[in-house]
């Protein structure tokens, strides 16, 4: 939380040899046989690419898993706060440079658009949240889609 707004974290992924290079996400990764589980994973991915410690993080829950066939991986989403203004120190090795959003930005109508994107030998119309610039787009703006809904769905009964 940043001046009383609350915010989240996204990453821009730093240029490698790879499908997701250079792109926009959340922090996480691959479960790693030292994680006893899929939310442990997530707490050690968040902490090894934007140095926030996993014992201030509170786990709220998780949203729909997904599978992103480009990557052939399955992604559990995992919910968490992190009290107060959080210091983040990237892993350059891993992160271009961190992105945080106002949860009323990303819910601005005018952030939400689409464009035309080439995969392979396709060409698809694809939506994506425009964080200043920034494209949020495939798995990670489906997750953020889920994330605001529920969100707005709480929003709306209190």
């Amino acid at each position: 939380m940043r001046h009383q707004e609350v915010h989240t974290v996204f990453i821009r992924r730093t240029e490698y040899d790879g499908v997701h290079s250079g792109q926009i996400s959340f922090p996480g990764g691959m479960h790693e046989p030292c994680d006893d589980s899929l939310i442990s994973t997530a707490l050690r991915e968040t902490e090894e690419e934007i140095g926030i410690s996993r014992d201030s993080i509170t786990v709220i829950g998780t949203l729909t898993d997904l599978h992103v066939p480009v990557s052939n991986v399955d992604i559990l989403p995992v919910v968490a706060v992190v009290a107060g203004q959080p210091l983040f120190i990237p892993d350059t090795d891993e992160v271009a440079f961190i992105i945080e959003a106002r949860l009323t930005d990303l819910n601005n109508p005018s952030n939400k658009k689409r464009k035309m994107i080439h995969i392979g030998d396709f060409e698809i119309e694809a939506p994506y949240y425009d964080i200043n610039g920034n494209h949020v787009w495939g798995a990670t703006a489906m997750m953020l889609s889920e994330f605001l809904e529920i969100v707005n769905m709480i929003d709306h009964k209190l």
